[in-house]
């Protein structure tokens, strides 16, 4: 699929919602939900939706900021409850991911998949092939069944921070006294988390003689 075919079928999305919010009085909850980002509809989207549809926008935009500012306490409540429930069930921290020889290292609750990056990431820049640590480790984070299980946790638990951060940080920051320490600290796990994705996927094809 084309970029300008990406932009045809989200511009399609958005307009199917504004149809919706028009027939019924009220904003679907794809937008609520943050499935569809306001924001990024007013900053991305806008110019390409047909002069019908900017106006109809306007309607649900004024109405969205009315909305949020009546509610925000309960917003906050919210993201912060949603916030924990994501921390406490994260994909990463799954004790098949804890060893002994890596977490002693570190401070105790570390997550272990950050712990593991960190440790790898270590050990690749100075990696001795005689050294019994160096070479459990590599083999560890290089097997295809292991790697592909730390992908898998760390895809898991970024389509979770990205959802939250979807749903409550625009409104949040619109309607908020600043962003909550919450969500700051979830944007920051995201950018770990999308950054230890890619090391540990090209880690695969790391050779140490190179």
């Amino acid at each position: 699929m084309s970029k300008g075919e990406i932009i045809d079928f989200v511009v399609l999305r958005i307009t199917t919602e504004l149809d919706k919010f028009q027939r019924t009085k009220t904003i679907p909850h794809t937008l609520l939900e943050g499935a569809i980002e306001i924001d990024e509809i007013r900053e991305t989207y806008y110019d390409q939706l047909p002069a019908k549809y900017q106006k109809i926008f306007k309607r649900l935009l004024k109405e969205y900021h009315q909305k949020i500012g009546e509610n925000i306490e309960s917003l906050k409540k919210a993201m912060k409850k949603d916030y924990a429930r994501v921390m406490k069930n994260q994909s990463t921290e799954h004790e098949s991911f804890r060893f002994k020889e890596v977490m002693n290292s570190y401070r105790p609750g570390m997550n272990p998949v950050r712990a593991l990056y960190y440790e790898s990431r270590e050990v690749t820049r100075r990696y001795n092939p005689e050294n019994p640590y160096h070479y459990w480790l590599v083999d560890l984070v290089t097997d295809k069944e292991f790697n592909n299980i730390v992908l898998d946790a760390l895809g898991a638990d970024t389509k979770k921070l990205e959802r939250i951060i979807k749903r409550y940080y625009f409104p949040l920051v619109e309607h908020g006294d600043g962003v909550p320490l919450e969500m700051f600290h979830a944007k920051q796990q995201l950018k770990d988390f999308r950054h230890y994705y890619m090391f540990f996927r090209n880690i695969k094809d790391w050779d140490p003689d190179e």
